[in-house]
């Protein structure tokens, strides 16, 4: 399992939201994403931020190289590509 940290720019929050929660979460099943988190960032109104959790960075990779999920990005509105930090869990520790 890994999770990966995205900022995404959008030209319009709601519209991303409605794509990346229906099409977007059917292709990421389909390539090994468990789980995602979707954040706004105060006063930057159209970045977002997105905590994803996978399967393996195999899995992510493949979802990456694949066409359907290019276009799913132009279709949601996503401005450029996103930019993905990989991270590793150090420590899963009570509130």
């Amino acid at each position: 399992m890994i999770h990966i940290w995205a900022t995404v720019h959008v030209e319009d929050v709601q519209h991303f939201i409605g794509v990346f929660s229906t099409i977007g979460a059917h292709v990421r099943r389909q390539h090994g994403g468990q789980r995602s988190w979707l954040f706004t960032v105060p006063e930057q109104a159209n970045q977002l931020r997105v905590l994803f959790e996978w399967e393996s960075r195999e899995s992510f990779d493949a979802f990456l190289a694949d066409t359907e999920v290019r276009a799913t990005m132009q279709s949601s509105g996503t401005i450029g590509r996103p930019d993905f930090l990989f991270l590793e869990a150090l420590a899963d520790l009570p509130a």
